[in-house]
C-alpha cells in the first residue's frame, strides 16, 4: 500500500483569540455623531499596541503597559507589528491630497459576499478605514463628517458600510440603532428593582442621543419600547429596562481568574487543531446538522449569500468557537474534507470543550451573549462515560447559565424594543429559549428543581418570526453541501411550546409542595392533569405532517437518506406525556379502602393505567422505527435522560401491574423496548442509549424477570 503524506494541522494563524470582546461579531459599535471641522491632534510617538491597533481603539496606558484594554482581557501588552500602510487618493482621478482638501470615503476592497456584517469593525486589512465608527478615536483619514454620514433619498446611509450591514437601522438624523451587545469594551448588565441602581430613579436622569447617560463614571443605557418611547414606564407601571454599561477594566482584579499562561497554550493548541479550510468547514458542518435544531446563534452574522468568511475564525471568541468545533466533531464524516483529513486522528471533543470551558471561566466577570452560548454548546456535549448519568458539574453549569441569561436581561420580552435593531431582537429571543429549554429538560432528567420559575420572566412564546429563513444562497463561493436546503424551523418553536407544558407539569406535580399536595390525592391530581393532557393533545395534533411521531426517512432528490434531529422532539413529546402519567400513578398507591371500593374512582385508575399503557406502547413502536438516518443525527444532549426515563416508566407499569393478562403484556413491550435498545446501542456512536438499556437490565436483575439469555422478539 502507497504510504500517503502525513497531515499536518499546524499553522501559523491563530483561529481564536479569547482577548477579543466575546461577542463584538454580533454589532458594529458605531460613534456618535461627528462634529465638523479637523480631528483633534495626536503625537505619532504615543503608538498603539498591537491588540489596540487591531481593534481599532484608543490605546490607554495609565503609566508603564499593559494598556487598560491588554490588562482586562488578560493579553500580553506588545508593540512589534507595523502600522498598516494606508491607501492614498489617486490623483489620476482628480483627487487631491492637500491639508485643506476632504477626501471621499474610500471603498472598501471587502467583497459583500466574503465579509460578514457584523464583523466589520475586526477585519483588520483595513484598520484605518474604520476608525472613527468605532466609538473610540476620530477619524484617522481627512472624510468629512457629512461625506461619512450621506444620506440616500430614502432618508437612509449611502455609505458602502451602510449597504454592507442590513441591521444598522436609522433612527433620528443620522444616529443609528446600536446592539446591546456591540461595545468593545463595555458589557450591558440588565438593572433589577431591588440592587443598589434603581431603574426608577435612573428613568429621571438626562440620557443623550444614544439613550445613555454616565453616573460616576458608569454608564446606563435606557430601552425604549413602542409603549414606552420616552423611556418612562407607561400607564400599566411597568419597570423601566435600563442597562449598566459596565467597562470591562473595573472588572480586571476580579476573582478567580485563569492564568494568561493557561490562556495563551489554549490559543495555541486550538489554532494548531485544524488548517483554515478544514476550521470554516466544521463551522458549516454546525450550521447544516445543528443549528437548525438549536438555533442560539445570529446565521447572518456568519454568511452573506452564503459563504463563510475566514474573519470568523480571528473574530469569534476562544470559548465559542472551541464550543463549536467539538458540537461539530460528530458530523465530519459527511464532508468531503474532513473525512479524508482528520478523520483518522481527530482532536479530542473533551479537550476543546475543557478548552470551551477555561475560556468560559475566565469571560464571567465580563459576560456577553457568546459566553452563554458558550455555555449552551457546553450543556449540549455528549457524556464521556456513556453508562453513567452527568455529574453534579452539569446541574452547576445549568444554574450557571441561568444566571448568566439573567444578567444579560434575556429574562424580559423584547419584541416591542425600538432602542436594539431587529436581529438582535430575535436572538435574545432565541437565546432565552435556548436557556429555558435545557433548564427544564436537565432538571427533568436530574430529578432536581428548576433554576427557573414562570413568575421571573414574561417572554412571550416563540413564532416563526423570531426564526432565521432555513435556505441560504448556495450560488455563491460557498462549499457544496454546506446547508441544508430544507432544515426545518419548526423544530425550536415546537421544542420551546412542549417545553412550556413540560414546565407547568413539573410546577403542577414535582416542586416540594406540589408534590405533598398531589401524591396522595388522587381527584386533585386528576384535576391538574385535564387541561395539561389537553395541551399535550393539541401540541402534538399542531405537528406538520414532516414531523409526526412515526415517519418513514426523509430523502433528498436522489433518493439519498437525509439526517433529521427531529426524533429527539418525538421522544421529548412521549416523555413529557410520561411524566404526566408518573405524577397520576403516585396517588393510586395510596388509596384508601374506600376510595378502592368507590365505583367511579376505579373507572378513573383504570383510566390512568390505560393511557399509561398507551403511551408505553408509544415508546416502543418509537424506538422500533428509529433509523440510521435518525440515529446519527443531532440529538439534545438530554435525550440521553428520556429514554433512561423511558426505561424506569415501563419497569414501573411492570411492577405495580394488577393482572397476570396486564403482566404479560407489560413485559412483552419490555422485551420489543429492550431488544431495539441494544440493537440501536451496537449500531449508534453517541452512547443515546447506553444508560437507558443499563438501567433496565439492573432493573430487571433485580426483579428476577432476565431467566435466560435475550431472544429476538418472536424468535
Amino acid at each position: 500500500m502507497d504510504s500517503q503524506p502525513q497531515h499536518s494541522h499546524t499553522h501559523n494563524n491563530s483561529f481564536a483569540q479569547p482577548s477579543l470582546s466575546p461577542t463584538d461579531f454580533y454589532g458594529l459599535e458605531l460613534a456618535p455623531t461627528i462634529q465638523p471641522g479637523p480631528r483633534s491632534y495626536k503625537s505619532r510617538k504615543y503608538r498603539p499596541c498591537d491588540f489596540c491597533r487591531a481593534r481599532q481603539v484608543a490605546c490607554k496606558i495609565d503609566i508603564t503597559p499593559p494598556c487598560q484594554l491588554c490588562s482586562s482581557h488578560g493579553r500580553q501588552c506588545t508593540f512589534v507589528e507595523r502600522p498598516k500602510k494606508k491607501r492614498r487618493p489617486n490623483a489620476a482621478n482628480g483627487e487631491t491630497s492637500g491639508a485643506g482638501a476632504s477626501a471621499p470615503m474610500q471603498h472598501f476592497d471587502v467583497g459583500t459576499n466574503q465579509l460578514s456584517p457584523g464583523f466589520i469593525a475586526q477585519y483588520n486589512n483595513h484598520d484605518s478605514s474604520f476608525n472613527g465608527l468605532t466609538g473610540h478615536e476620530g477619524l484617522e483619514s481627512q472624510s468629512s463628517p457629512n461625506q461619512l454620514h450621506q444620506l440616500n433619498s430614502n432618508g437612509q446611509d449611502g455609505s458602502p458600510l451602510y449597504n454592507m450591514d442590513p441591521y444598522l437601522q436609522m433612527m433620528t438624523g443620522v444616529t443609528r440603532i446600536r446592539p446591546l451587545d456591540s461595545h468593545t469594551s463595555r458589557v450591558a448588565r440588565f438593572i433589577g428593582e431591588t440592587g443598589e441602581s434603581n431603574p426608577y430613579l435612573l428613568r429621571h436622569y438626562n440620557y443623550d442621543e444614544n439613550d445613555e447617560c454616565t453616573i460616576s463614571k458608569l454608564t446606563y443605557r435606557r430601552i425604549k419600547s413602542t409603549a414606552n418611547q420616552n423611556g418612562v414606564a407607561n400607564e400599566r407601571g411597568e419597570p423601566p429596562v435600563v442597562f449598566m454599561l459596565a467597562d470591562d477594566s473595573l472588572a480586571q482584579k476580579g476573582e478567580p481568574r485563569v492564568e494568561d499562561e493557561i490562556l495563551a497554550k489554549a490559543r495555541t493548541d486550538i489554532s494548531n487543531m485544524f488548517t483554515e479550510q478544514e476550521a470554516l468547514r466544521l463551522i458549516g458542518l454546525f450550521f447544516r446538522f445543528v443549528y437548525p435544531y438549536f438555533p442560539i446563534l445570529c446565521k447572518s452574522e456568519f454568511f452573506l449569500n452564503g459563504s463563510l468568511s475566514p474573519t470568523i475564525l480571528h473574530t469569534l471568541p476562544m470559548s465559542l468557537l472551541s464550543a463549536m468545533y467539538a458540537t461539530a466533531l460528530p458530523f465530519m464524516l459527511y464532508d468531503d474534507l474532513l473525512a479524508t483529513t482528520i478523520v483518522h486522528s481527530p482532536p479530542p471533543a473533551h479537550q476543546l470543550f475543557r478548552i470551551s470551558w477555561i475560556s468560559v471561566t475566565q469571560e464571567l466577570h465580563t459576560p456577553r451573549l457568546a459566553t452563554l452560548q458558550a455555555c449552551l454548546l457546553l450543556l449540549q456535549r455528549a457524556p464521556t462515560n456513556r453508562f453513567t448519568t452527568d455529574t453534579p458539574w452539569k446541574t452547576s453549569l445549568v444554574g450557571w447559565t441561568v444566571s448568566l441569561a439573567q444578567t444579560l436581561g434575556l429574562t424580559r420580552e423584547c419584541s416591542d424594543w425600538t432602542t436594539i435593531p431587529t436581529f438582535e431582537v430575535t436572538l435574545r429571543k432565541r437565546l432565552w429559549y435556548g436557556t429555558f429549554i435545557m433548564d427544564k429538560w436537565a432538571s427533568l432528567g436530574a430529578g432536581m428543581p428548576s433554576h427557573i420559575r414562570v413568575d421571573d420572566f414574561d417572554v412571550l412564546p416563540m413564532t416563526d418570526q423570531d426564526l432565521e429563513h432555513p435556505s441560504m444562497d448556495t450560488t455563491s463561493n460557498s462549499m457544496p453541501g454546506f446547508l441544508e436546503p430544507e432544515a426545518d424551523t419548526n423544530h425550536f418553536r415546537l421544542l420551546s411550546e412542549l417545553t412550556l407544558i413540560l414546565s407547568d407539569i413539573m410546577d403542577s406535580y414535582y416542586t416540594l409542595g406540589a408534590s405533598r399536595r398531589t401524591s396522595k390525592d388522587f381527584n386533585h391530581s386528576l384535576e391538574l392533569a385535564r387541561p395539561l393532557r389537553n395541551r399535550l393533545k393539541a401540541w402534538n395534533d399542531s405537528l406538520p405532517p414532516t414531523m409526526a411521531l412515526r415517519q418513514p426517512d426523509r430523502v433528498d432528490s436522489r433518493g439519498l437518506t437525509r439526517l433529521s434531529g427531529n426524533s429527539s422532539l418525538s421522544l421529548a413529546y412521549i416523555v413529557a406525556t410520561m411524566t404526566l402519567f408518573r405524577a397520576l400513578m403516585r396517588p393510586l398507591e395510596n388509596l384508601t379502602q374506600g376510595e378502592e371500593e368507590d365505583q367511579r374512582m376505579t373507572m378513573s385508575r383504570n383510566a390512568v393505567r390505560t393511557g399509561a399503557k398507551e403511551c408505553a406502547k408509544e415508546v416502543v413502536e418509537f424506538v422500533e422505527g428509529l433509523s440510521r438516518g435518525a440515529l446519527d443525527a443531532f440529538w439534545h444532549s438530554w435525550s440521553r435522560a428520556n429514554f433512561a426515563i423511558a426505561s424506569s416508566f415501563l419497569m414501573q407499569l411492570l411492577v405495580t401491574s394488577e393482572s397476570e393478562e396486564e403482566s404479560r403484556e407489560i413485559n412483552d413491550l419490555v422485551t420489543r423496548w429492550r431488544w431495539h435498545m441494544r440493537l440501536s446501542s451496537n449500531t449508534s456512536s453517541n452512547g443515546l442509549m447506553s444508560l437507558g438499556l443499563l438501567r433496565l437490565d439492573g432493573l430487571l436483575l433485580e426483579n428476577g424477570q432476565q431467566v435466560q439469555q435475550q431472544q429476538p422478539p418472536g424468535g
